[in-house]
């Protein structure tokens, strides 16, 4: 297995020079996300099934766990998250492995929209951020993340 590629700087060596990863924390989890765009965003169907679809959270992640993303008003993940707003984000790159459970928001906020829009949301769209018919955003706010790779462990992002 190639040698994993987790965030930048967070490799340690002891005394012997033996190289020792630290377990993961919150700023770890928000740069390692960083670099992963497309996930898998899961939600509960009406009878419990789960039900995932891939999604790009547009190359956007705060600090304090919080993701972003768009989607047409009439959607199978709306009416899921309007049911059951607990959701799981799963990431993927280079022998890397991230799991984001939390809740989800739906939002029309035009300001919000603004502030993450990107260019690369126009191709699904058809328009730019100042024509908001037919565009919503999901915000998930993170309640816990773990982490596979050769930092490996789990973080509670609630506070």
């Amino acid at each position: 297995m190639r040698n994993a590629q987790i965030a930048p700087g967070f490799v340690l060596a002891d005394a012997q020079g033996i190289f020792r990863m630290p377990k993961p924390d919150r700023k770890m989890i928000a740069q390692t996300m960083r670099s992963m765009d497309l996930c898998m965003m899961t939600t509960h169907g009406p009878d419990g099934t789960l039900n995932s679809r891939p999604m790009s959270k547009n190359a956007q992640v705060d600090y304090d766990g919080d993701s972003y993303y768009f989607t047409s008003p009439d959607t199978r993940k709306l009416r899921d998250i309007d049911r059951d707003d607990h959701v799981a984000l799963d990431f993927q790159s280079d022998g890397v492995w991230l799991t984001i459970r939390g809740t989800a928001s739906v939002h029309d906020d035009p300001e919000l929209i603004k502030e993450h829009w990107t260019p690369d949301i126009e191709k699904w769209f058809g328009h730019g951020p100042d024509e908001q018919d037919g565009v919503l955003i999901v915000k998930v706010t993170a309640t816990e993340a773990e982490l596979y790779g050769e930092n490996e462990g789990v973080v509670d992002m609630g506070g």
